[in-house]
């Protein structure tokens, strides 16, 4: 596969690649959604309270991330946004590696990256508006 081909193919599943040199072994991939969230992050007001505990030493838990994000340990603190939680949740539950995870199979997977209050009801009722799980779990 020539690599604009590998290109196309990476960018149309929503992950940008960032050529660094001439070979393909040169390529930076980084999802356009890390992205969202460092954008959002700086918006949300809790995150930033947060991140002042953190440059205070006043929390163990919250960390800031070489790339200036915050991290719940060490886990991505999605900002309160339910767009962006939508689209997280989303793309974890209908990829083709998950095959339809149910609740807690999608809940483990997600909270090994992302962390947000309220995350796992969150997860919960994602999966239980979902029609194929719906129609899978009733069969």
């Amino acid at each position: 596969m020539s690599l604009m081909r590998l290109k196309d193919e990476v960018e149309r599943r929503g992950i940008h690649m960032i050529q660094k040199g001439d070979a393909i072994g040169d390529l930076t991939m980084e999802p356009e959604l890390y992205d969202e969230i460092r954008r959002k992050q700086l918006l949300d007001l809790k995150i930033q309270e947060w991140k002042g505990e953190v440059e205070k030493g006043t929390t163990s838990r919250f960390s800031i991330h070489a790339d200036e994000t915050v991290r719940f340990d060490n886990r991505w603190c999605v900002p309160k946004n339910d767009e962006l939680k939508k689209m997280i949740m989303a793309e974890a539950h209908f990829t083709t590696y998950s095959a339809h995870s149910e609740g807690d199979k999608l809940y483990k997977d997600l909270k090994k990256i992302f962390w947000w209050p309220g995350m796992k009801k969150n997860v919960a009722d994602f999966v239980a508006r979902c029609l194929t799980y719906q129609r899978v779990k009733g069969e």
